[in-house]
């Protein structure tokens, strides 16, 4: 009987096969993505004995360092502390001619530190015989800007250029992103290069980072003169491109089993209406209802399973995929376990169909011997009522298919929903390409610099003045704001409070910089803030409240919250500060950025170019919408690798199901199609009816989605991005590129219904006389 079965039935148990296989697919890749994330970096950590945490004192004095070094060294929980010695490249770093994006340190080498760390090209005694002249780079830079061992590194400062030959590229856990500081090693810093002291803390067995700060803070009454990353958020924040790829495939991966239940569903409804005869003359022969039953039963948990085992192996090299570009960073081959994922998808598909299949096959009980001779068909029969409209309209091709849509309107339900869903998804997709990819255009909104379109960053605070006279004495100028996007502040620690550090920006002026405000306003003066909408939900403050925190870490200020903002930087850790926060309260307090307005801008990339020769290594000169792209490309790059795909398999899908119902409609509608053809009716006017059939449908699915996910799309944002705490999600819609999504779909859907409306040519006019 199965080979019958299937030898009867082979287009749809092939489709029905192809649909399950494609979500297992898709939902096996996303559980083996979310699940191998852990391991790799755990076993890296012991690999490279990583420290538990990386202390960064606020005070730049060596002999304060120590002291906080010693204090944290007498903690009972940590095994040892060391020094490393570091200068943050604010100066502008390029190679090849190219300039390199990311946040960079030059850091000198210790062996009790990087000694245990993991190359990928090179080994230990490579950076034990480093020259002065000499580096070995993190993989995250060499990966990034394509920079390989022989390239050359320059560094622009202002007393003249520094070079660095690449002796070898590896890889630490702290320095697996350019998005945060990652480290160029060196032998030694060079002499007029200032350099900072920054303290490793390792802890003893089983003793966290977070337990180190916590620790300390106990016996300080909370407070600490300086910030920790710890270990474990570093992990957090490196696993954030393969958590957002897992979470959008299992997120469609499952929208696309609910719709392809719907469908198989509806496939096997009709499959038993075709069999009922097959089934009576079983029954005729003696087998039962749970023979019959078991049979079919055995048959299609035969195909799921098949299917789903298919599914799980092909989405090895999804994951694969996804986890090497996760992983590249770590220079580690990662060999996911297809084991788990694959049962656990195994269990709840087959689960899922079978138990579907058996509530429908089950009312094959009620099929008696008798139907052998009529089917299901019931013969009695209805008086119709004497129609009095438009005869040759409500028998053209677009009549036929209205009618077909108020007639049946169960399989006109299943297409709409498909279709709703397909569409769905695939403006979700573009929609988010579109937003992915002005990112960089509006990072006012997204990181909290201001709108100018050139940004200057000043290395040495000594140079600002002669830097600010260049720029003001430039007729292509129109204004220059001053401004600071490197400074810090703290705020009074308490016990099981995680959040203690902000980064703060700070201007003169709010009302010229013109930044978006989600909530309320800047502020305008010194016993004024604006926090982070991240911040606000933490601290469960709002505006009107007063929030205590602290100078460089010392100096006590209590501020009047006056607005709430959203940021990207500092995954959302952010606050906005006037600068006579610190003048009033005798703080001292430089400016590292002037952002300048120029009165044409088309003369940019001509202004940047001539300003790099006339400040000379002065200052960082770069595009504002180029301003911290390492952290906006951490947010776009995986939605750039992860959502076309997935576009392209939901438009796949939704075609495949297009397929199956149109063929299904085909099959239950034959007695009819051979009636219109006894008639004088062309295949292809019946094909017409199909096409206006599934176009109304697809139509009327556009008109529901579109709105849909508008309205929809923001807040479904701000949940994917909860992490930073963002309570407004605008979007600026390109109404072209949806409108050019949806005829896609259009066309995709027309061509389904064209392929599987072939079946109409072998409709016979003789098969429908014999019976």
């Amino acid at each position: 009987m199965w080979i019958k079965n299937f030898r009867h039935k082979k287009l749809q148990t092939t489709l029905m096969f192809i649909i399950i296989m494609l979500c297992s697919m898709l939902i096996s890749a996303s559980i083996s993505i979310l699940i191998s994330l852990d391991k790799p970096f755990k076993d890296f950590v012991k690999e490279c004995n990583s420290a538990s945490g990386i202390l960064y004192p606020y005070s730049q004095k060596e002999t304060d360092v120590i002291a906080l070094g010693e204090a944290f060294a007498k903690l009972p929980n940590v095994n040892k502390i060391e020094y490393s010695k570091v200068h943050y490249i604010d100066e502008e770093i390029t190679s090849n001619d190219k300039k390199l994006e990311g946040f960079f340190r030059l850091a000198e080498y210790k062996d009790s530190i990087y000694g245990d760390i993991r190359f990928l090209t090179g080994s230990k005694d490579t950076i034990r015989e480093l020259k002065d002249n000499e580096c070995i780079i993190p993989a995250c830079l060499s990966n990034k800007n394509n920079v390989k061992v022989g390239d050359k590194i320059k560094i622009k400062f202002s007393n003249g250029n520094l070079f660095y030959t690449v002796r070898g590229i590896y890889s630490e856990i702290y320095d697996m992103t350019t998005s945060y500081d990652s480290e160029i090693l060196i032998k030694q810093l060079p002499k007029g290069v200032y350099g900072n002291l920054n303290i490793r803390l390792y802890g003893k067995p089983g003793v966290t980072g977070e337990d180190i700060e916590q620790a300390y803070r106990e016996k300080n009454d909370g407070q600490m003169n300086g910030h920790i990353i710890t270990l474990e958020d570093t992990i957090n924040v490196n696993k954030i491109s393969g958590n957002i790829i897992g979470a959008i495939f299992l997120a469609i991966g499952i929208i696309m089993l609910v719709v392809n239940c719907i469908i198989i569903n509806f496939m096997i409804q009709n499959l038993m209406i075709t069999d009922a005869k097959v089934i009576a003359i079983y029954k005729t022969m003696g087998y039962n209802s749970g023979d019959i039953l078991s049979l079919y039963l055995k048959f299609y948990f035969f195909i799921t399973s098949i299917a789903c085992l298919l599914g799980g192996v092909a989405s090895a090299s999804i994951s694969n995929i996804i986890l090497i570009s996760v992983f590249k960073n770590m220079g580690k081959v990662v060999t996911n376990n297809l084991l788990v994922p694959g049962a656990i998808c195994y269990s709840a598909i087959v689960t899922l169909v079978i138990g579907m299949i058996y509530r429908i096959i089950s009312k094959t009980k009620k099929v008696k011997p008798v139907y052998a001779l009529n089917g299901m068909t019931n013969s009695s029969t209805k008086k119709k009522k004497y129609y009095k409209g438009n005869l040759k309209f409500q028998f053209s091709a677009i009549g036929i298919a209205l009618r077909g849509v108020m007639r049946n309107r169960k399989n006109s339900i299943v297409i709409l929903i498909t279709s709703i869903v397909t569409v769905f998804g695939i403006n979700f997709g573009v929609i988010s390409l579109d937003v992915a990819n002005t990112l960089k255009d509006n990072n006012d909104y997204w990181l909290g610099v201001d709108k100018c379109d050139v940004m200057i960053n000043v290395i040495d605070s000594n140079k600002n003045r002669e830097v600010e006279d260049i720029i003001k004495n430039d007729s292509r100028v129109s204004y220059v704001l001053n401004s600071n996007i490197a400074t810090q502040v703290t705020m009074k620690w308490k016990k099981g409070t995680k959040l203690t550090t902000m980064k703060g920006f700070v201007f003169d002026d709010y009302s010229k910089a013109k930044l978006p405000i989600t909530e309320g306003r800047n502020p305008e003066n010194g016993n004024e803030i604006a926090i982070s909408s991240k911040i606000s939900k933490s601290l469960n403050k709002s505006i009107g409240d007063y929030i205590e925190i602290y100078l460089g870490g010392e100096k006590k200020v209590n501020l009047l919250i006056t607005g709430i903002f959203q940021t990207y930087l500092e995954l959302g850790d952010c606050c906005r500060l006037t600068t006579s926060v610190y003048t009033d309260n005798n703080y001292d307090f430089n400016y590292n950025y002037f952002s300048i307005y120029l009165k044409d801008k088309k003369q940019m990339n001509f202004f940047i170019e001539d300003m790099k020769k006339k400040i000379g290594g002065n200052g960082n000169i770069t595009a504002r919408t180029e301003a911290f792209s390492s952290i906006m490309d951490m947010i776009v790059t995986p939605q750039k690798g992860a959502i076309p795909p997935v576009v392209a398999l939901m438009l796949l899908l939704g075609g495949i199901n297009i397929f199956c119902i149109v063929i299904l409609r085909n099959t239950s509608n034959e007695k009819t199609n051979g009636i219109y053809k006894c008639l004088g009716y062309s295949t292809w006017h019946l094909i017409c009816s199909n096409l206006y059939y599934v176009g109304i449908l697809a139509v009327i699915s556009i008109i529901i989605a579109v709105p849909m996910i508008i309205l929809l799309y923001p807040s479904i944002m701000k949940v994917c991005l909860s992490m930073f705490g963002f309570i407004k999600y605008p979007v600026t819609y390109n109404y072209f590129h949806i409108a050019l999504a949806n005829i896609a779909v259009l066309i995709a859907f027309i061509i389904s219904t064209l392929i599987s409306s072939r079946s109409l040519k072998k409709v016979n006019v003789r098969d429908l006389v014999q019976e």
